[in-house]
């Protein structure tokens, strides 16, 4: 199912509002646009379905568990790391609400994922307005 039907659903169903829709559209354009992600894989779709859900929880006055400490250490050991992390405080500064830690885990674990599939593509684009 396409993203913005999976949303669509999400919303009709008040598990996210439209502020979580958005959300993830400008989440979307910045990975495409400043990052020179592709944002038609399976892997995008996942990271920005997991940050709606997130958004819904949070704004109902959830949140996940942690990601298991050994992967989230893993992820930090990883050569990559930077570049994770550079994308990450990025993309948080597009989110309209404050990220528990816990949430924020399974954002880096999913960004952590996408720079190891898309590695060689994924730089800041220099022309790029912040």
């Amino acid at each position: 199912m396409p993203i913005d039907e999976q949303l669509a659903r999400w919303h009709a169903y008040g598990q996210i509002n439209q502020q979580a829709i958005e959300t993830v559209g400008r989440v979307q354009q910045r990975l495409a646009v400043y990052w020179g992600a592709d944002t038609s894989t399976p892997q995008v779709d996942v990271l920005l379905l997991h940050i709606a859900a997130s958004l819904g929880r949070i704004g109902r006055g959830g949140c996940v568990s942690p990601l298991y400490q050994p992967m989230q250490e893993e992820m930090r050991q990883a050569p990559m790391f930077p570049q994770v992390m550079a994308m990450h405080l990025d993309l948080l500064e597009l989110i309209p609400l404050s990220i528990p830690e816990a949430e924020q885990s399974y954002f880096l674990a999913n960004l952590y994922a996408l720079v190891r599939e898309q590695h060689q593509r994924l730089l800041p684009a220099k022309n790029a307005v912040n």
